[in-house]
């Protein structure tokens, strides 16, 4: 429990500070405004304006859950109505008061927000299921604690997970320690394109980095 909770801060804090990885557009978000009307996929400009837009209704919503003790990972896409879609995986089950609860919570801070519901979609699932609708994500955390969770269970050792969204792709970053060989790493590999797979993504849309910079100080 401890781990997970720790796994969760670490995910709370890269959602808080994700958009130090952009060179940000001013790109108005006209999109999500019109909620029935079907739109062809933004450009990666488009794409980085909404992270902008949105990265403080992010973080208000992450530190809300947090406050509450859920155990929650927290992504967001676009959908193809031009719908913001806010994705919370919950590790474990919870109940029907719980989720009303935390959608509750989301509103609240979209409204504190001066944001419009109706461009929202609120979509609660279990952490190890592919979200079941098409937004164009931008974020995969839900992803890369799946992928934590697999690879705590292959006992590979220490390692850790991280990874950078670009207009190119995602790059997911595998780091074991030094002395394991070559074929823990192509184990490592296989582990995160199943999980990939798993969640309906293209393998195509992610780089995966496999390090070996973990030094036996480090443990």
């Amino acid at each position: 429990m401890f781990i997970k909770k720790l796994f969760t801060l670490w995910f709370l804090l890269s959602i808080i500070v994700c958009g130090g990885f952009f060179f940000f557009a001013n790109v108005p978000i006209q999109y999500a405004e019109k909620s029935n009307v079907s739109l062809s996929q933004p450009s990666n400009d488009e794409l980085l304006g909404y992270m902008q837009h949105y990265q403080f209704l992010m973080s208000d919503i992450a530190m809300a859950l947090q406050k509450e003790s859920f155990i929650f990972y927290l992504d967001y896409g676009v959908l193809p109505n031009g719908k913001i879609e806010l994705l919370v995986s919950i590790p474990e089950k919870i109940d029907q008061l719980s989720k009303q609860k935390i959608e509750e919570m989301m509103l609240n801070c979209i409204l504190k927000n001066d944001l419009n519901p109706i461009s929202f979609q609120m979509t609660l699932k279990n952490l190890s299921d592919p979200a079941a609708t098409n937004s164009i994500r931008l974020s995969y955390n839900d992803v890369m604690a799946h992928l934590f969770e697999a690879m705590t269970t292959q006992r590979v050792g220490a390692f850790s997970i991280d990874y950078t969204i670009s207009s190119e792709n995602v790059h997911i970053i595998i780091n074991l320690t030094e002395e394991k060989d070559e074929v823990i790493q192509m184990e490592a590999r296989q582990v995160a394109e199943d999980i990939i797979k798993h969640h309906q993504f293209e393998l195509q849309q992610f780089h995966i980095e496999i390090q070996n910079k973990i030094f036996a100080n480090d443990k």
